[in-house]
């Protein structure tokens, strides 16, 4: 090929051999356009095009708006959210950082944990849940606006966070014109860093494509020459191209770059290819360009204008002398590099001495600089100088930075990665602004809160680190190890805590009582969640003392503390005096957390999952159903969906569940894992498929949802006495159904070899214990291990040690309904139970028509399938409907109520809930769904959901016509269970 010099253009004019990947590109985009998003994940090796074809796409975009982000290699330190950064910067542009800083929820919050620049003061903390919830929030609230195509590139570079956020967004993004398209290195892959275990999760999920970019052809290598170099070359050429070369684009274009009869022979490897236009350059624009490769990918002006710091006429025109040659873009205010492998390969020319310097004057000039968010590129650099001495606090900063801005693993590798700079710096307290031990703190909590395990290894190392006459430093670290421990499942967290507690004496200072506080909190829910007996007392020694700390202190923050910790004594406080049976006490003790929360939304939303589940458990099942869509509402607006949001919705799928609302349940159910929620909530929202599964007569389907789950369940069942006993009763429920009731019996044994029963669960596995023990009895099976009688006086004692609620009464109906075999009389005392769950009542009035069979009474045996019939169909309970049918066809009963019989006869409220009949008399007063919200204390989507119910269920088109009826409807005989307003309306309406 003779000999070359430089030559221009760098590039073709279009892209050669790659119109197939363009195109999906652009359907992928096409497609987002109706409100769906989609994602793109473009893969291949160096050099192969990936950026050359995400500039092709974008420039053929019209009305799309266009939000980048670039992975970024900040040597071994995490740069957790550098992408985001750069897509939030681009949003910014286009729509305005006002219209984003006041949005409601998350989005307001999101802009200043991340972009610090832009916070007024401090800039907020935001947690990881809320952070992805807010982008995603985020992405669907501007697309409404314009559509968004989001593109990160090099993510072979992202750090695990921001890899967990993109994993989100592909997964749940579920609404908004948005297409999210990701790039990186096949050939940089760290196959023990996260990215190959992200790839495998992006390609499951759906409206993801996948795009593999291939080497040229030598077909292809010859038309890229001859729209860079407008004309073909020769064979000899053209085969030297294909050979040196290897099909990769970017090395086309480079040996392209040279031309013959002038300059050094061809580059001989392709590091020199890649370098061939640098080292054409004048010596002082190549060492501006090995100064600008110490700043990264893209450096703005004005910091390199601080670190060059000469004459700006030269650096001017050096720049332009580079961007000239096609090493350099300018790219806004900054300057990038054509390439990656360029900016690899310049960085790599600094001589040891000149890094050091060049990095050195990088962080001097970002230090003067300042500007929150960039702590941990000027630790970066102070690295790079060999300055462990100047890197310390910026290492400390930037891990604040990480856990504030909800990237708690980074934090925690920042903040380890500052623990090991520690012994080579002679006054590190001094530079850290804190002890050691604090900051050994400071890195188990992070890695507690990412849910690594390494949390205990450092909390137990700032233990040995701690002086022994710091007790305050002491105390608050074993508490902070208790909670650690236990939260891993290791032993000895009380006995720490109790060390704690005893470091601490009553008569201390504000400080002093304000970990005394927390200790003292701390120690009783560990204690209430291990079944002591002295739980209690803690708990109200804690509140105690949080409420005179209160009434005393004069300092703001003792007094933040002193409340935060009363509004958690007083909230686990309720619950266990709601396990005494003091449930007007443990409600009000639970409004009161609420209120000394004031605007927490993690005590919003953990006051609503503790009562929704205590309201569940009472059997008020509109109310905990109601309670907790609202707390599923509020957590999407503050960007806690996937796991406290998640947590409490699936408590209203077991109220809906519990009274049949089985479409209800499923919707919910949808909802949740559409959000793809936290591991913990797997095994509770399989146990709703479960169940929805079961009621819907889908045997294997339910077997085979209970399996894909059965690693959750079994974690979550070592975990927790009570959920031990929840998921028993689902097991025995599978077991049952499948015709295997010894199975079953051994699930019920459940009860007696765990912990002090409570009530909540136990009462439904007791009454599960009846049932199994009925099926074995007529089967003439004796449980395993024992007779008949001695097994149910189990049972009974069992239900009797913790029949401290009103309900118990309900399920000590079916409990001894289902002891007492074919008694008539207490089937059907049980199938009118309204407080037992549909599932427990359509089992009575089957059993209830069974024992009318035996005792030869067929025309009961009938109205009571008749009975089981309506209800099933209404509720949509195809199991208990089938197993109707079968019993009326051996029989030879009718099971189905004749067609002219009036609906009232059968129902006289038409199936709706306690409180669909609250609403619908509301409805009938003239009452707005707003109102009516308002006046129940629910949502106004929630009252909308009540009020579209019941115009189903009555057939009425419009809420006129359900008012016409409400009257007729609302005098007749509440069902069992009704509550207040409808009652006395039902009552009222008589006395007209």
């Amino acid at each position: 090929m003779g000999r070359w010099t430089m030559l221009s253009p760098a590039t073709s004019a279009t892209a050669v051999g790659r119109g197939r990947e363009l195109a999906a590109l652009r359907q992928a985009m096409a497609a987002s356009l109706d409100g769906t998003p989609h994602g793109v994940v473009i893969a291949g090796e160096a050099g192969i095009g990936k950026s050359r074809l995400l500039a092709d796409f974008a420039a053929g975009l019209d009305d799309v708006v266009i939000a980048r982000g670039q992975c970024v290699a900040l040597g071994s330190l995490p740069a957790p959210f550098a992408p985001l950064r750069g897509v939030l910067r681009d949003l910014v542009v286009t729509f305005g950082a006002d219209a984003l800083l006041a949005a409601d929820g998350p989005i307001g919050r999101l802009l200043p944990a991340v972009l610090p620049e832009l916070a007024e003061g401090a800039a907020p903390e935001i947690s990881q849940e809320q952070l992805h919830d807010a982008v995603s929030l985020l992405l669907e609230h501007l697309s409404a606006t314009a559509p968004l195509a989001v593109v990160v590139e090099d993510v072979h570079w992202a750090d695990l966070p921001t890899l967990d956020l993109l994993r989100n967004l592909l997964h749940t993004l579920r609404r908004g014109r948005v297409l999210v398209v990701l790039s990186y290195r096949t050939d940089d892959i760290d196959r023990a860093g996260p990215l190959p275990a992200f790839l495998v999760e992006v390609d499951r999920a759906r409206r993801v494509a996948r795009i593999e970019l291939s080497r040229l052809t030598p077909a292809e290598i010859a038309e890229q020459a001859r729209l860079i170099r407008g004309e073909a070359l020769d064979p000899d050429a053209l085969a030297a191209l294909v050979e040196r070369s290897d099909g990769i684009p970017f090395y086309v274009e480079e040996l392209l770059g040279l031309g013959p009869d002038r300059g050094p022979p061809m580059p001989a490897t392709l590091r020199d290819v890649v370098l061939a236009r640098y080292a054409r350059l004048r010596a002082a624009t190549q060492g501006l360009l090995r100064t600008l490769a110490a700043g990264g990918m893209r450096v703005e002006h004005d910091l390199l204008e601080q670190v060059h710091r000469g004459d700006p006429e030269r650096l001017d025109a050096a720049m332009r002398e580079a961007i000239a040659a096609h090493v350099l873009t300018a790219d806004g205010t900054a300057y990038r590099f054509r390439h990656a492998l360029a900016h690899e390969a310049v960085h790599d020319e600094l001589l040891p001495g000149e890094r050091r310097r060049i990095h050195a004057r990088y962080a001097e000039a970002l230090e003067h600089t300042g500007g929150a968010g960039r702590a941990a590129e000027v630790a970066h650099h102070w690295l790079e100088a060999h300055e462990p001495r100047r890197a310390l606090a910026p290492l400390i900063a930037a891990s604040r930075e990480a856990q504030a801005a909800g990237a708690p693993m980074s934090a925690a590798t920042l903040g380890e990665r500052a623990l090991a700079l520690w012994p080579a710096v002679p006054d590190a307290a001094e530079r850290a602004g804190c002890a050691r031990w604090q900051l050994f703190l400071a890195v188990g909590s992070a890695y507690d809160e990412a849910g690594d395990a390494r949390a205990v290894t450092m909390l137990d190392e700032a233990l040995a680190e701690v002086p022994a006459d710091d007790r305050h430093g002491r105390a608050l670290l074993l508490h902070e190890s208790m909670i650690v421990r236990h939260s891993s499942g290791l032993p000895g967290g009380l006995d720490l805590c109790r060390q704690a507690l005893a470091l601490l004496p009553e008569d201390d200072d504000e400080e002093g009582r304000a970990i005394r506080v927390r200790v003292l909190c701390g120690l009783g829910i560990t204690e209430a969640l291990h079944r002591e007996p002295g739980a209690r007392a803690t708990l109200e020694r804690a509140a105690a003392d949080a409420r005179a700390l209160l009434a005393t202190t004069r300092d703001p923050a003792i007094a933040a503390k002193a409340r935060f910790e009363l509004a958690r004594a007083l909230t686990n406080l309720s619950s266990v005096r709601a396990l005494t049976g003091e449930v007007e006490e443990s409600l009000a003790g639970m409004a009161e957390a609420l209120a000394l929360s004031g605007a927490d939304p993690s005590a919003r939303l953990r006051h609503d999952e503790q009562l929704a589940m205590l309201l569940h458990q009472l059997g008020r099942y509109d109310e905990a159903h109601d309670l907790a869509i609202g707390g599923h509402e509020f957590s999407r607006t503050v960007g806690m969906e996937r796991g406290w949001g998640c947590a409490v919705a699936l408590i209203g799928a077991g109220a809906a569940v519990a009274v049949g609302a089985l479409g209800e349940a499923e919707a919910i159910l949808g909802r949740v894992r559409a959000a793809r929620p936290e591991p913990a909530i797997e095994a509770f929202s399989a146990a709703i498929d479960v169940e929805l599964r079961l009621l819907r007569d889908d045997l294997a389907g339910a077997a085979a949802a209970h399996r894909q789950a059965q690693d959750a369940i079994d974690d979550a069942r070592a975990n927790d006495a009570d959920d031990d006993l929840a998921f028993a009763r689902l097991a025995a429920e599978l077991a049952l159904a499948d015709g295997d009731a010894a199975a079953a019996w051994a699930e019920v044994e459940h009860l007696w070899t765990g912990p002090p029963l409570r009530p909540g669960p136990a009462f439904a596995l007791i009454a599960t214990g009846g049932v199994v023990l009925d099926e074995l009895r007529r089967t003439a099976a004796p449980p395993p291990g024992g007779i008949h009688e001695s097994a149910a006086a189990r049972l009974r004692a069992a239900l009797e040690a913790v029949a401290v609620w009103p309900i118990a009464d309900d399920w000590r109906a079916i409990l001894e309904a289902a002891l007492a075999g074919d008694d008539a009389e207490a089937w059907r005392d049980a199938a009118h139970r309204a407080a037992l769950p549909v599932r427990l009542r359509t089992h009575a009035l089957h059993r209830l028509a069974d024992a009318h069979l035996a005792a030869g009474d067929r025309a009961a045996a009938s109205a009571a399938l008749v009975e089981l019939a309506a209800l099933a169909e209404r509720c949509d309970l195809r199991r208990a409907a089938r197993l109707a049918d079968d019993l009326a066809t051996r029989a030879g009963l009718e099971r189905r109520r004749s067609a002219s019989a009036p609906d009232a006869a059968l129902d006289p409220q038409h199936g709706l809930t306690r409180r669909e009949l609250q609403v619908l008399e509301l409805v009938a007063h003239g009452l707005t769904n707003r109102q009516i919200g308002e006046r129940l204390f629910i949502s106004v989507k929630t009252a909308s959901v009540h009020v579209s119910a019941i115009l189903r269920k009555l057939g009425a088109r419009t809420r006129s016509e359900a008012a016409a009826r409400a009257a007729q409807l609302l005098g007749a005989a509440p069902r069992a269970g009704a509550s207040g307003s409808a009652a006395a309306a039902a009552s009222a309406a008589r006395r007209r």
